[in-house]
């Protein structure tokens, strides 16, 4: 009786420990998977923050009726550490 006793107590703690585990691993995951998602919006946002920052330039250039410069006319050359603009 109290072998029957100690195995079907020892089941269920088996049991919960199992799904216990379960849980701390679907954990995880969702706060891999959080991680991902906040460091891809990031990029995302930098992304943005580049581009709107061009689109200002431009709109504040044609306001002020500044010369457009091709951009396809510039190359930039790496000296070291400093950087040099040719047309």
């Amino acid at each position: 009786m109290w072998a029957v006793l100690i195995v079907v107590f020892w089941m269920f703690g088996l049991a919960l420990s199992n799904f216990a585990n379960n849980q701390n691993l679907e954990r995880s995951e969702l706060n891999r998977n959080v991680r991902l998602a906040e460091d891809q919006s990031r990029i995302l946002d930098a992304q943005v923050s580049e581009l709107q920052a061009m689109d200002r330039i431009e709109t504040e250039s044609q306001r002020l009726n500044l010369v457009k410069v091709d951009s396809r006319d510039i190359i930039y050359l790496k000296i070291s550490d400093d950087k040099v603009a040719l047309k």
